[in-house]
Protein backbone atom coordinates (compact mmCIF):
# COMPACT_ATOMS: atom_id res chain seq x y z
CA UNK A 1 0.00 0.00 0.00
CA UNK A 2 1.35 3.43 -0.89
CA UNK A 3 1.94 6.12 1.91
CA UNK A 4 0.98 9.77 1.09
CA UNK A 5 3.28 12.28 0.06
CA UNK A 6 2.51 14.26 3.01
CA UNK A 7 3.78 10.97 5.37
CA UNK A 8 7.35 11.11 3.27
CA UNK A 9 7.67 14.53 2.90
CA UNK A 10 7.38 14.84 6.65
CA UNK A 11 10.00 11.56 7.27
CA UNK A 12 12.35 13.67 5.23
CA UNK A 13 12.39 16.90 6.99
CA UNK A 14 12.58 14.97 10.40
CA UNK A 15 15.30 13.07 9.62
CA UNK A 16 18.82 14.62 9.55
CA UNK A 17 20.88 12.52 7.31
CA UNK A 18 19.70 11.03 4.61
CA UNK A 19 21.61 8.48 1.57
CA UNK A 20 20.05 8.50 -1.42
CA UNK A 21 20.70 5.41 -3.94
CA UNK A 22 19.52 4.39 -7.22
CA UNK A 23 19.79 1.46 -9.88
CA UNK A 24 23.00 0.23 -11.15
CA UNK A 25 23.74 0.92 -14.97
CA UNK A 26 21.57 3.80 -14.73
CA UNK A 27 19.29 5.35 -17.48
CA UNK A 28 18.04 8.60 -17.30
CA UNK A 29 15.44 8.53 -15.27
CA UNK A 30 17.86 7.08 -12.20
CA UNK A 31 19.59 9.96 -13.10
CA UNK A 32 17.42 12.43 -12.64
CA UNK A 33 15.41 11.53 -10.20
CA UNK A 34 18.22 10.76 -7.42
CA UNK A 35 19.90 14.24 -8.32
CA UNK A 36 16.63 15.82 -8.08
CA UNK A 37 15.75 14.57 -4.80
CA UNK A 38 19.85 14.99 -3.53
CA UNK A 39 19.25 19.05 -4.07
CA UNK A 40 15.93 19.01 -2.83
CA UNK A 41 17.32 17.61 0.40
CA UNK A 42 20.07 20.17 0.25
CA UNK A 43 17.26 22.85 0.26
CA UNK A 44 16.41 21.52 3.28
CA UNK A 45 19.65 22.03 5.11
CA UNK A 46 19.92 17.93 5.26
CA UNK A 47 23.26 15.95 5.65
CA UNK A 48 22.54 14.31 2.46
CA UNK A 49 24.44 11.81 0.45
CA UNK A 50 23.91 9.96 -3.45
CA UNK A 51 25.34 6.96 -4.13
CA UNK A 52 26.44 5.37 -7.65
CA UNK A 53 28.48 2.21 -7.96
CA UNK A 54 28.76 3.01 -11.74
CA UNK A 55 30.95 5.00 -14.11
CA UNK A 56 29.18 7.66 -15.58
CA UNK A 57 30.04 8.63 -19.38
CA UNK A 58 31.18 11.60 -20.91
CA UNK A 59 27.68 12.09 -22.38
CA UNK A 60 25.75 11.98 -19.15
CA UNK A 61 28.00 14.48 -17.11
CA UNK A 62 27.51 16.72 -19.70
CA UNK A 63 23.75 16.53 -18.80
CA UNK A 64 23.57 16.60 -15.15
CA UNK A 65 26.62 18.92 -14.92
CA UNK A 66 28.27 17.99 -11.87
CA UNK A 67 28.88 14.38 -10.09
CA UNK A 68 27.63 14.17 -6.34
CA UNK A 69 27.81 10.89 -6.91
CA UNK A 70 29.90 8.49 -4.11
CA UNK A 71 30.95 5.24 -5.55
CA UNK A 72 31.59 3.24 -1.85
CA UNK A 73 29.39 3.59 1.60
CA UNK A 74 30.74 5.11 3.96
CA UNK A 75 29.44 3.43 6.97
CA UNK A 76 27.67 6.49 8.01
CA UNK A 77 24.72 5.19 10.34
CA UNK A 78 21.61 8.05 8.28
CA UNK A 79 18.87 8.49 9.68
CA UNK A 80 17.26 7.70 6.55
CA UNK A 81 17.42 6.26 3.16
CA UNK A 82 15.44 6.54 0.14
CA UNK A 83 15.77 4.68 -3.41
CA UNK A 84 14.43 6.19 -6.40
CA UNK A 85 13.16 4.18 -9.85
CA UNK A 86 14.23 0.72 -8.37
CA UNK A 87 11.80 -2.09 -8.35
CA UNK A 88 13.75 -5.13 -6.83
CA UNK A 89 16.91 -5.03 -4.43
CA UNK A 90 19.39 -6.96 -6.84
CA UNK A 91 19.13 -3.09 -9.08
CA UNK A 92 20.73 -1.86 -6.06
CA UNK A 93 23.96 -3.90 -6.71
CA UNK A 94 26.63 -3.46 -4.24
CA UNK A 95 24.39 -1.58 -2.26
CA UNK A 96 21.78 -4.11 -1.90
CA UNK A 97 22.65 -4.91 1.97
CA UNK A 98 23.15 -1.20 3.00
CA UNK A 99 19.82 -0.29 1.76
CA UNK A 100 17.49 -3.55 3.20
CA UNK A 101 19.32 -3.26 6.38
CA UNK A 102 19.11 0.79 6.64
CA UNK A 103 17.76 2.10 9.77
CA UNK A 104 14.62 3.71 7.81
CA UNK A 105 13.58 3.07 4.46
CA UNK A 106 11.54 5.23 1.85
CA UNK A 107 11.09 3.54 -1.81
CA UNK A 108 9.84 6.09 -4.49
CA UNK A 109 9.33 4.54 -7.76
CA UNK A 110 7.03 4.20 -10.86
CA UNK A 111 7.25 0.08 -11.71
CA UNK A 112 4.54 -1.92 -11.22
CA UNK A 113 7.07 -4.97 -9.05
CA UNK A 114 6.58 -4.31 -5.76
CA UNK A 115 9.63 -6.66 -4.33
CA UNK A 116 11.86 -3.77 -3.13
CA UNK A 117 10.11 -3.31 0.83
CA UNK A 118 10.51 0.38 2.50
CA UNK A 119 9.28 1.57 5.56
CA UNK A 120 7.55 4.40 3.66
CA UNK A 121 6.68 3.29 -0.79
CA UNK A 122 5.13 5.75 -2.46
CA UNK A 123 4.83 3.59 -5.72
CA UNK A 124 2.94 5.13 -8.92
CA UNK A 125 3.11 2.23 -12.16
CA UNK A 126 0.71 5.09 -13.95
CA UNK A 127 3.54 7.58 -14.06
CA UNK A 128 6.22 7.47 -17.24
CA UNK A 129 9.12 7.81 -15.27
CA UNK A 130 10.22 8.07 -11.48
CA UNK A 131 11.34 11.63 -11.99
CA UNK A 132 7.68 12.48 -12.06
CA UNK A 133 7.28 11.05 -8.73
CA UNK A 134 10.16 13.14 -7.45
CA UNK A 135 8.66 16.19 -8.93
CA UNK A 136 5.18 15.24 -7.02
CA UNK A 137 6.87 14.72 -3.69
CA UNK A 138 9.13 18.16 -4.42
CA UNK A 139 5.86 19.84 -5.05
CA UNK A 140 4.39 18.45 -1.32
CA UNK A 141 7.50 19.88 0.34
CA UNK A 142 7.39 23.03 -1.18
CA UNK A 143 11.39 23.14 -2.46
CA UNK A 144 11.97 25.68 -4.68
CA UNK A 145 11.92 24.67 -7.68
CA UNK A 146 15.07 25.71 -9.36
CA UNK A 147 15.95 25.63 -12.74
CA UNK A 148 18.75 22.38 -11.50
CA UNK A 149 15.70 20.57 -10.19
CA UNK A 150 13.43 21.16 -13.15
CA UNK A 151 16.03 20.26 -15.80
CA UNK A 152 17.09 16.94 -14.00
CA UNK A 153 13.49 15.95 -13.63
CA UNK A 154 13.09 16.99 -17.58
CA UNK A 155 16.19 15.10 -18.51
CA UNK A 156 14.19 11.80 -16.24
CA UNK A 157 11.27 12.08 -18.70
CA UNK A 158 12.56 12.98 -21.52
CA UNK A 159 14.96 9.77 -21.12
CA UNK A 160 11.94 7.43 -20.40
CA UNK A 161 9.00 8.72 -22.67
CA UNK A 162 11.73 8.85 -25.47
CA UNK A 163 10.81 12.30 -25.77
CA UNK A 164 7.19 11.34 -25.38
CA UNK A 165 6.86 9.05 -28.13
CA UNK A 166 6.85 5.92 -26.03
CA UNK A 167 3.34 4.77 -24.95
CA UNK A 168 3.53 5.22 -21.27
CA UNK A 169 2.99 8.88 -22.21
CA UNK A 170 -0.06 10.33 -20.42
CA UNK A 171 -1.21 13.78 -19.62
CA UNK A 172 0.89 13.98 -16.58
CA UNK A 173 4.05 13.57 -18.70
CA UNK A 174 3.02 16.80 -20.41
CA UNK A 175 2.08 18.58 -17.74
CA UNK A 176 5.21 17.81 -16.05
CA UNK A 177 7.42 18.85 -18.73
CA UNK A 178 5.43 22.30 -18.81
CA UNK A 179 6.13 22.68 -15.32
CA UNK A 180 9.83 21.87 -16.39
CA UNK A 181 9.29 24.48 -18.74
CA UNK A 182 7.91 27.14 -17.06
CA UNK A 183 10.98 26.73 -14.09
CA UNK A 184 13.60 27.34 -17.00
CA UNK A 185 15.15 23.68 -17.43
CA UNK A 186 17.77 23.96 -19.37
CA UNK A 187 15.49 21.75 -22.66
CA UNK A 188 17.31 23.29 -25.09
CA UNK A 189 21.22 21.64 -23.67
CA UNK A 190 19.38 18.50 -23.01
CA UNK A 191 17.89 17.81 -26.33
CA UNK A 192 20.89 18.57 -28.15
CA UNK A 193 23.38 16.30 -25.96
CA UNK A 194 20.54 13.57 -26.16
CA UNK A 195 18.78 13.42 -29.40
CA UNK A 196 20.88 15.56 -31.78
CA UNK A 197 24.80 14.95 -30.67
CA UNK A 198 26.41 11.76 -32.04
CA UNK A 199 30.31 10.61 -31.56
CA UNK A 200 31.60 8.79 -34.72
CA UNK A 201 31.49 5.77 -31.80
CA UNK A 202 27.83 6.52 -32.26
CA UNK A 203 27.88 6.16 -36.02
CA UNK A 204 30.05 2.90 -36.31
CA UNK A 205 27.53 1.34 -33.31
CA UNK A 206 24.36 2.48 -35.73
CA UNK A 207 26.45 0.61 -38.84
CA UNK A 208 27.34 -2.36 -37.16
CA UNK A 209 23.46 -2.35 -36.36
CA UNK A 210 22.42 -1.80 -39.64
CA UNK A 211 24.89 -4.69 -40.68
CA UNK A 212 23.63 -7.44 -38.26
CA UNK A 213 20.05 -7.13 -37.16
CA UNK A 214 18.15 -10.27 -37.67
CA UNK A 215 14.38 -10.69 -38.18
CA UNK A 216 12.57 -13.69 -37.63
CA UNK A 217 8.80 -13.17 -38.32
CA UNK A 218 7.82 -9.77 -36.22
CA UNK A 219 10.16 -9.93 -34.16
CA UNK A 220 13.75 -8.29 -34.51
CA UNK A 221 16.95 -8.86 -32.77
CA UNK A 222 20.77 -8.02 -32.58
CA UNK A 223 23.35 -9.67 -30.74
CA UNK A 224 26.89 -8.41 -29.06
CA UNK A 225 29.35 -9.76 -27.65
CA UNK A 226 32.24 -8.72 -25.69
CA UNK A 227 34.51 -8.72 -27.78
CA UNK A 228 32.56 -6.74 -30.31
CA UNK A 229 32.38 -4.51 -27.65
CA UNK A 230 36.15 -4.07 -27.41
CA UNK A 231 36.67 -3.86 -31.16
CA UNK A 232 34.62 -0.36 -30.92
CA UNK A 233 36.14 0.44 -27.50
CA UNK A 234 32.13 0.71 -26.52
CA UNK A 235 30.38 -0.41 -23.34
CA UNK A 236 27.17 -1.58 -22.95
CA UNK A 237 25.26 1.87 -22.75
CA UNK A 238 26.84 2.59 -25.80
CA UNK A 239 24.38 0.38 -27.51
CA UNK A 240 21.27 1.07 -25.60
CA UNK A 241 19.38 2.34 -28.59
CA UNK A 242 19.30 -0.65 -30.42
CA UNK A 243 16.30 -2.25 -29.59
CA UNK A 244 14.34 1.19 -29.61
CA UNK A 245 16.04 1.66 -33.44
CA UNK A 246 14.79 -2.23 -34.14
CA UNK A 247 11.44 -1.74 -32.62
CA UNK A 248 10.94 1.25 -35.38
CA UNK A 249 10.89 -0.74 -38.16
CA UNK A 250 7.78 -1.25 -40.52
CA UNK A 251 5.85 -4.59 -39.75
CA UNK A 252 8.04 -5.44 -35.85
CA UNK A 253 6.30 -5.52 -32.89
CA UNK A 254 8.81 -6.83 -30.76
CA UNK A 255 12.47 -6.10 -30.60
CA UNK A 256 15.53 -7.00 -28.11
CA UNK A 257 18.93 -6.66 -28.13
CA UNK A 258 21.16 -9.08 -26.45
CA UNK A 259 24.81 -7.72 -25.11
CA UNK A 260 27.45 -9.41 -23.23
CA UNK A 261 28.92 -7.40 -20.65
CA UNK A 262 31.20 -9.91 -19.07
CA UNK A 263 31.92 -13.29 -20.18
CA UNK A 264 28.85 -15.22 -20.02
CA UNK A 265 26.78 -12.39 -18.74
CA UNK A 266 24.20 -10.90 -20.64
CA UNK A 267 22.46 -7.86 -20.70
CA UNK A 268 18.47 -7.81 -22.51
CA UNK A 269 17.20 -4.75 -23.56
CA UNK A 270 13.20 -5.39 -24.63
CA UNK A 271 10.96 -3.42 -26.37
CA UNK A 272 7.41 -3.33 -27.55
CA UNK A 273 4.85 -1.59 -29.47
CA UNK A 274 1.34 -1.24 -28.25
CA UNK A 275 -0.67 -4.19 -27.39
CA UNK A 276 2.80 -6.47 -26.66
CA UNK A 277 3.89 -7.07 -23.16
CA UNK A 278 7.69 -7.58 -22.94
CA UNK A 279 7.46 -7.40 -19.03
CA UNK A 280 6.08 -10.60 -19.22
CA UNK A 281 8.72 -11.94 -21.41
CA UNK A 282 11.30 -10.48 -19.22
CA UNK A 283 9.87 -11.74 -16.12
CA UNK A 284 10.52 -15.27 -17.25
CA UNK A 285 14.42 -14.66 -17.35
CA UNK A 286 14.16 -12.66 -13.56
CA UNK A 287 14.08 -9.15 -15.34
CA UNK A 288 11.32 -6.98 -14.99
CA UNK A 289 10.17 -3.29 -16.86
CA UNK A 290 7.17 -2.37 -18.05
CA UNK A 291 4.71 -3.20 -20.58
CA UNK A 292 6.65 -1.92 -23.65
CA UNK A 293 10.39 -1.57 -22.17
CA UNK A 294 11.62 -3.89 -19.80
CA UNK A 295 14.78 -6.00 -19.05
CA UNK A 296 17.00 -9.14 -18.07
CA UNK A 297 20.52 -9.75 -16.74
CA UNK A 298 21.41 -12.86 -16.45
CA UNK A 299 24.39 -15.54 -17.19
CA UNK A 300 23.81 -18.47 -20.05
CA UNK A 301 26.58 -20.21 -21.51
CA UNK A 302 25.68 -19.82 -25.02
CA UNK A 303 24.36 -16.48 -26.64
CA UNK A 304 22.47 -17.89 -29.45
CA UNK A 305 20.93 -20.59 -27.40
CA UNK A 306 19.58 -17.55 -25.12
CA UNK A 307 18.57 -15.83 -28.31
CA UNK A 308 16.21 -18.65 -29.23
CA UNK A 309 15.03 -18.93 -25.75
CA UNK A 310 13.83 -15.06 -25.74
CA UNK A 311 12.29 -15.63 -29.15
CA UNK A 312 10.30 -18.57 -28.18
CA UNK A 313 8.80 -16.75 -25.31
CA UNK A 314 8.10 -13.75 -27.12
CA UNK A 315 6.21 -16.46 -29.39
CA UNK A 316 4.58 -17.68 -27.08
CA UNK A 317 3.55 -14.46 -25.39
CA UNK A 318 1.89 -13.37 -28.51
CA UNK A 319 0.26 -16.72 -29.26
CA UNK A 320 -1.65 -15.98 -26.14
CA UNK A 321 -3.17 -12.71 -27.14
Amino acid sequence: MNSSLKEISQEIKNAKSIAIFTHKNPDLDAFGSSLALYYACKQLGKDVDVFLKDDINERNLKLIGENPYKNDFTGKDYDLMISTDISSPELLGDFADIFCNGRRKIVLDHHSSDSLKGDLTYRKPNYSSCSEVVNSLIKTMKIDFTEKIASLIFIGLTGDTNSFVNTNVNAGSFYTAYKCVKANADITNINEIVYKTKTKKDIELEKYLLNNFKLEGDIAYCLVTLKTLEDFNAVKDDCGFYSSDLLSMDGVNISFSIIEQSPNFYSVSLRGKYGYNVRDIATKFGGGGHINAAGIKKGANDINEFKDQIINEAKRQRMSK
